[in-house]
This record gives structure tokens, C-alpha cells and sequence, in this order.
């Protein structure tokens, strides 16, 4: 849905973009009336001055970039794009090394200042962004030589701090380690102020998420093949009711990224049990011809999806790491293409018809 709202959007700004251009065009001159006399014209005024002329060559230059710009063309190339889109199985996306979101999905982007004084860059850096309790908050801060620096966890409801840390420096970095809390809110402020040797004291701020785990993963079944798709079992025990998300990364034995698996499924309090699929279509570059195929199971992010807007997701936790498939056969799949739902071949049937297809 997310995608058709994308490209139909585009296709609104290229329609735009054409009727604001074909309104730059110069009206084109009326005709003269046969009945209406008219004065003899000479050579003169009929050679183009060289700066019309110039006129007359760009204009002709531009007229070309306004026809490229028809919304036929737009829609075949959106229509294609869609088309490529919902051909792949969202459970079972493609995954390559430049998904740096999907591969790090806790990934923790670098708070950054320049000292006044001496123009160097300092950073803080958290070991991730989103905490599950009882996980530790590892602070790093570099790019500077300091004589102290202390790292402070704050409220940022009530502005109260609710845990310190003093970092120590191990190398060129100073680091520190705060043990999380169980009463600690799901948002959190890291502060940390430093004295640099050779400039005036700083203070850094980080923004984190802490969480009591809505639901853990406990263990991984045997996967098994089921028409098109291996399915893979994974055991929760669930602590908050509701619908989960849950997405995992699984690649080769060389760590190769393979596909980004993710599905949805509502879950009672207890022991369940949710499924994650990997399509045939992007197994196949990757098993073995003959005989049993290897691949890693890993990165997991367990959502307990917003039940309603003003309600925040909660996430889970995960007692496995990564779980190794050793023994799938290829073979036992189908090798059935992925059908698109109704809804979405309706959209593609509506780009179509605006391509004139």
C-alpha cells in the first residue's frame, strides 16, 4: 500500500511538472484574417536577427525535455516499478550488503559537537539505540583528549536523574557502563559532560529507548518446507497480548545477506508459536545444487506492534542469537512465483491503464 501511495504520488508531480512547463511555452500567433490587408515585408524582416535565431535554437532544444515528460511515460515507468515490487513476497524481501537499516536495525547514529576552541569533533556514541531490560548502556565518548567525563541518565519527563556514570578512559576513548533499571521510562536522556584539556567543558546529549520485554524468544523449532516457502518456527513466551511484529535477517555461512524476513501475527499470553518464511525465489541463488543447504538465522527485532495512535509499540527480547539451518533441501520447495493479492493486482491494473497499456 506504502509503495502504490508512493508512485501514485510521483505520477501526481510529474503531471504537474508538465502542465507548469507546457504553460511556459509561447502562445502560438494568431492567424491573419484572409480579407486583411497586410504590408509587403522585406528580405530584412524576414532573416532572423541573430539573437532570435538564438532564441529560435533553444527554444527547439527545450521542446524535446517538455515532450519527454508525458504522463503515458510516467505511468509505464511507475507501472513497472510496481509491477517488480509486488512480484516479491513482502515476508521474504531480498536483502544485500547496502541495507544498512535492515542489517542494523538497533543501529545507534553518533551525537556530534566541535569544541569552540579547538575546532576538534567530539562524539557519543551508545552500543545501540534500543535497550530491553536488563541491558546495559554502554557510553563511549571520543575525539578529544579530556581530563574527566561523566555520563548522566535523566528523565526527560520529570528532568530527574535516575543513574550516573563515570567514564574511564581505556585507549583514545573514555567509556562507561550504566546498569539498566526495571522502573526506568521507555525514554531516556544520556548526558554527558567532559573537560577537555585544551578547551572549555562540554555537554552531549543521546536520546535511547528502554523497555521491559513484552515478549522473548526462547528457542528456534525445526524449519520444514511448505509449498514455496521454508517456514521457521520460532518459540516466545509472551508477557503482553496483542499483535507482533517480527523481523529477522538470514544469510549465508560467509555472512552473506540473503533475505529480510518479517511477518505479523496476533499472540495470547504464554508459550506461542510464530512462523517466519523464506520464499523459493530468493533461496535459490544461494542453495546448493545437490544436497543439503546452510544458512544463518539472525538479527531479531520482536515488535508488539501500537495497538492504537497515541499507544506506543513495545519490543521484545531474544535468548538466541543466531540459529544455523544445516539441512535444508532446496528441492522439497515449489517453485510457485509469489501471487500479489487482489488489491494490489487492482493497482497495478489501475498504473496500466493510466501507461495506456
Amino acid at each position: 500500500m506504502k509503495k502504490f501511495f508512493l508512485i501514485s504520488t510521483l505520477l501526481v508531480i510529474v503531471c504537474i511538472a508538465a502542465v507548469f512547463f507546457a504553460l511556459q511555452r509561447p502562445m502560438p500567433p494568431s492567424p491573419t484574417p484572409a480579407l486583411q490587408a497586410t504590408p509587403p515585408l522585406n528580405a530584412s524582416a524576414i532573416t532572423p536577427t541573430p539573437k532570435a535565431a538564438t532564441a529560435q535554437a533553444t527554444a527547439s532544444k527545450k521542446q524535446p525535455l517538455i515532450d519527454a515528460l508525458p504522463l503515458a511515460q510516467a505511468a509505464q515507468s511507475a507501472a513497472a516499478h510496481y509491477e517488480y515490487s509486488i512480484s516479491l513476497p513482502p515476508y521474504s524481501q531480498p536483502l544485500g550488503k547496502g541495507d544498512f537499516d535492515r542489517l542494523n536495525p538497533n543501529h545507534f547514529y553518533a551525537v556530534t559537537m566541535l569544541l569552540e576552541d579547538t575546532n576538534q569533533q567530539v562524539s557519543l556514541t551508545l552500543n545501540q539505540y534500543r535497550f530491553i531490560h536488563p541491558a546495559t548502556i554502554e557510553v563511549s565518548l571520543s575525539g578529544s583528549q579530556f581530563s574527566s567525563a561523566v555520563a548522566t541518565v535523566v528523565d526527560p519527563m520529570t528532568q530527574q536523574t535516575i543513574a550516573t556514570s563515570r567514564l574511564i578512559k581505556k585507549a583514545e576513548v573514555w567509556q562507561g557502563e550504566i546498569a539498566g533499571q526495571a522502573d526506568w521510562p521507555p525514554e531516556l536522556n544520556i548526558q554527558v559532560r567532559a573537560n577537555p584539556t585544551n578547551a572549555k567543558p562540554v555537554a552531549l546529549t543521546a536520546n535511547a529507548r528502554y523497555y521491559q520485554p513484552s515478549a522473548t524468544l526462547l528457542t528456534i523449532a525445526q524449519p520444514y518446507p511448505h509449498k514455496s516457502d521454508l517456514v521457521i518456527p520460532l518459540q516466545l513466551e509472551v508477557k503482553q497480548s496483542g499483535s507482533y511484529r517480527i523481523r529477522a535477517n538470514l544469510f549465508t555461512p560467509d555472512g552473506t545477506p540473503v533475505s529480510h524476513l518479517v511477518e505479523k501475527q496476533k499472540l495470547s499470553e504464554g508459550k506461542q508459536v510464530f512462523h517466519l518464511k523464506a520464499h523459493h525465489s530468493v533461496l535459490e541463488p544461494f542453495s546448493a545444487k545437490s544436497g543439503p543447504s546452510r544458512f544463518t538465522l539472525k538479527t531479531f527485532v520482536i515488535e508488539k506492534m501500537s495497538p492504537m495512535p497515541g499507544k506506543r509499540a513495545q519490543f521484545g527480547d531474544s535468548k538466541v542469537s543466531e540459529y544455523e539451518i544445516t539441512d535444508f533441501y532446496f528441492d522439497a520447495l515449489e517453485r510457485q512465483p509469489y501471487q500479489p493479492s487482489a488489491a494490489e493486482q487492482q493497482r497495478l491494473s489501475y498504473l496500466q491503464k493510466m501507461a495506456g497499456n
